[in-house]
């Protein structure tokens, strides 16, 4: 439950994530959307050791391969922009999300895990479409347009479970 609490507050800043976006440096795009790759990997990885139930075990496959595949693309996308891609760190928001899925086991794991992701593709969708839309640098928007249809079908499957 207490990953829940820490959603609803998170449901504020949804709306703030597509203004910023607009705005925002290259840089500090690839800075997000490494952040919002890496705790999809850690929080799939650690759910994928753990479940029992097939559904979630295919999720967060699915996950993994989609976020590195992501990953792959912005890296790829930020050479030819020329823009260093620094090493990607969890937000402090993320750290306490990945904190609260090693305290939970079982199914109360499973149940964290999904809410999170759905609160974690709602900003992340946020993020990429806002860049796609007016982002600094021309292969990142193309990127970034790529890597929101990718999460819109993430954020699609996860209403199903």
């Amino acid at each position: 439950m207490r990953a829940l609490a820490g959603l609803t507050i998170l449901a504020g800043a949804v709306v703030a994530v597509p203004v910023g976006a607009q705005a925002m440096s290259p840089a500090r795009y690839l800075e997000a959307a490494g952040a919002a790759d890496l705790y999809e990997r850690a929080a799939s990885q650690m759910v994928l050791e753990s479940t029992t139930d097939a559904k979630v075990r295919d999720l967060a496959r699915m996950m993994l391969a989609d976020h590195a595949r992501g990953s792959a693309t912005l890296r790829a996308a930020a050479a030819r922009a020329r823009v260093r891609v620094s090493a990607a760190a969890l937000s402090p928001l993320q750290t306490e999300w990945v904190a609260e899925l090693r305290a939970e086991t079982g199914l109360a794991r499973d149940a964290t895990y999904v809410a999170q992701q759905r609160a974690a593709h709602a900003r992340a969708l946020a993020l990429h479409q806002a860049y796609a839309a007016g982002g600094g640098a021309a292969t990142l928007r193309a990127a970034a347009a790529r890597i929101a249809a990718v999460v819109a079908r993430h954020a699609e499957a996860l209403k199903a479970m």
